[in-house]
């Protein structure tokens, strides 16, 4: 084979060079400014009505978490409450309130079988004077209690008979009778 052959085939292959026209740009400069501020301003938009929305359900949780703690409170005051006034003290005073007594001879029913554990027995009132909050009447002393006498003002002679009617009689220091 011959070296001229190839040349020749070579230089038919090649292409051909030609001169291509630029393209036309389709957006200008501007738009393309004006696209990515409108993108950037919608972005901002977004960004800021989520901060917002987020900042009011924050302000709406600490508001709740206060009412929840404030609840909270207010429960366990209840149930001291509760337990204050269902204890067997106040209950007891309660039913002492009502004019109802407690009775040392309690009877129990079964309910299983309608047994009678116990002797009923009628109740008066006054057999535990301690827990009825009744107190027993003091033992007469020895000594008589003298009531202390009231301050009386001197009065004119005139005034005194005027205002004394004449059949009061006035014990004595031997314990006579004066008229």
């Amino acid at each position: 084979m011959s070296a001229a052959p190839v040349e020749t085939e070579t230089r038919q292959r090649a292409p051909r060079l030609s001169l291509v026209h630029t393209p036309t740009a389709s957006v200008s400069t501007f738009g393309f400014i004006a696209i990515i501020a409108v993108l950037i301003g919608i972005g901002l938009g977004g960004v800021m009505i989520v901060s917002t929305s987020v900042g009011a359900q924050s302000q709406e949780l600490t508001m709740l978490r206060r009412e929840a703690t404030e609840l909270g409170y207010k429960a366990e005051s209840l149930e001291g409450e509760l337990q204050r006034v269902s204890s067997a003290n106040a209950l007891a005073l309660r039913a002492t309130e009502l004019g109802m007594v407690p009775n040392p001879y309690p009877a129990f029913i079964n309910l299983a079988d309608g047994t009678v554990t116990g002797v009923p027995t009628a109740v008066k009132g006054n057999e535990m004077p301690f827990l009825t909050g009744t107190q027993m009447k003091p033992l007469p002393s020895s000594q008589p209690t003298v009531p202390p006498a009231e301050p009386v003002e001197p009065a004119p002679d005139a005034q005194a008979e005027q205002e004394a009617p004449a059949d009061i009689t006035a014990a004595g220091p031997a314990g006579e009778e004066q008229q």
